[in-house]
């Protein structure tokens, strides 16, 4: 029996062996580009996420592995090819490498993420979001492993090869940069999309391409598509071109049959912006990958985009809320009901009502409703919430009730108020209200919902 029980528990210290040992490797470099060491910093988040250290054995963050990123010049700054990132795995021992870039875009922050299969170059999955300040990155960064999790177990032997060739500029004028991120969240859109086994832009391909006197400017040459997929074994290539047209930008994207040259797919979009850019790219990926059935999803995503323009955008208040205040007189004690509308950016309407209770008056009971209508000017915080400030009027229905006597009021008012919103949901104003006889005040506090 003793034997018996000793070879059980042998056999399981044996089997949960050989699983651990089964656990791939990963490599997680450092972000490139970013302020001071934010590349750092995600990277060493991202290798402490509690799913990443379930389903991969991370290479830790030891100082030999930094040392080992200086030696191959891993850029802090700039774009880096998948040929440096799957040598570096190869020299980490690892299956799978994570690696992304920072681009700082205004006020914000845009890191895109990518997981890359070391042994085959494959570009598995991709992610790109957008942030404000380094403490943000924790919440973001959950979901982004979920996505790497679920990529590095997929299957994409039995898929076509999709090359990415370098990306060309056609027309002076036109930002290098901006068409590099907007080529990088494009194959990061065509990655997903599961259509293709994508193989990222390399040092190989720029070899190949240099040797083979290979030209993208919109119009690819057969031979020279054919060249090039046999020269990286890819059965399709991707190519982009970015053209200035005056005010605007012109990003042009097309997929070409390796075998015969031919064009397979194309498209194009027009933006002004690199915001108005990276949103249309995801129309881009699907026009190219599902083209029966990408306007279906291209309108719902403008339907998305548009709602979301209008309810998010942070120069727009809309919101409902309700607060406690005082007038210090009478009322004493005043309830608000409020919401604004936003139809304009920087201003709002403001439609409420105050109900008032408890009078300063001796022996006196009191009530009064105020139904009223304000439009602001509002003046938004960099992060949530803002200053405003604005005019308008209601109409003042109250009553006084003593014992033996009912005593009524109706006064038309302009009220002139002042407020802040703090973090999109507290809410503290001001507000003058005068019927041009007397003048009082209410100083309100309470709970305002934003809507995003």
């Amino acid at each position: 029996m003793k034997k018996t029980i000793t070879a059980l528990i042998f056999l399981c210290i044996l089997v949960s062996g050989t699983f651990a040992q089964t656990k791939p490797r990963l490599g997680i470099l450092p972000f490139t580009g970013g302020m001071g060491g934010d590349g750092e910093t995600i990277a060493t988040l991202f290798s402490f996420q509690s799913d990443i250290q379930g389903a991969f054995t991370v290479v830790p963050r030891t100082s030999a592995v930094n040392a080992l990123v200086a030696e191959q010049n891993f850029q802090m700054s700039g774009y880096t090819d998948s040929d440096t990132i799957s040598r570096l795995g190869r020299m980490l021992n690892a299956d799978f490498v994570v690696s992304g870039h920072i681009r700082r875009l205004g006020d914000r922050n845009l890191v895109i993420t990518t997981i890359i299969n070391v042994e085959t170059f494959e570009q598995l999955a991709g992610d790109y979001r957008e942030y404000r300040t380094i403490e943000e990155v924790r919440v973001l960064l959950p979901a982004i492993s979920n996505k790497m999790i679920i990529a590095s177990r997929r299957n994409t032997q039995a898929l076509p090869k999709l090359a990415v060739a370098p990306f060309s500029i056609a027309v002076q004028g036109a930002n290098i940069q901006d068409g590099e991120t907007l080529a990088q969240i494009l194959t990061v859109e065509i990655t997903n999309t599961g259509k293709f086994a994508v193989l990222p832009r390399t040092t190989t391909m720029q070899a190949a391409l240099h040797e083979l006197e290979y030209q993208i400017s919109g119009y690819t040459a057969e031979e020279g598509a054919k060249a090039l997929g046999k020269a990286i074994n890819a059965e399709y290539v991707l190519s982009a071109e970015l053209r200035s047209l005056g005010s605007l930008n012109m990003f042009t994207v097309q997929i070409l049959n390796v075998e015969d040259g031919s064009l397979v797919t194309g498209d194009s979009r027009d933006y002004r912006t690199i915001s108005d850019g990276i949103v249309l790219m995801a129309d881009l990926a699907l026009l190219l990958t599902d083209k029966a059935g990408a306007q279906t999803q291209i309108s719902a995503r403008e339907r998305e985009r548009s709602r979301a323009a209008f309810f998010a955008d942070p120069a727009r208040l809309w919101s409902v809320g309700v607060s406690v205040g005082s007038s210090v007189a009478d009322p004493f004690v005043i309830g608000t009901v409020r919401g604004t509308v936003a139809p304009l950016r920087y201003s709002f309407l403001e439609l409420g009502c105050d109900v008032g209770f408890i009078s300063k008056v001796e022996g006196a009971k009191y009530y009064s409703v105020y139904p009223f209508a304000h439009y602001a000017l509002f003046l938004p915080f960099t992060q949530k919430g803002g200053w405003y400030v604005g005019a308008g009027g209601g109409c003042m229905i109250g009553e006084y009730q003593f014992e033996d006597l009912s005593i009524s009021r109706r006064i038309f008012a302009m009220d002139v108020t002042a407020g802040v919103n703090l973090l999109n949901f507290l809410d503290i104003s001001y507000t003058l209200r005068t019927d041009f006889a007397s003048a009082g005040h209410k100083i309100s506090v309470g709970y305002c919902y934003r809507f995003k």
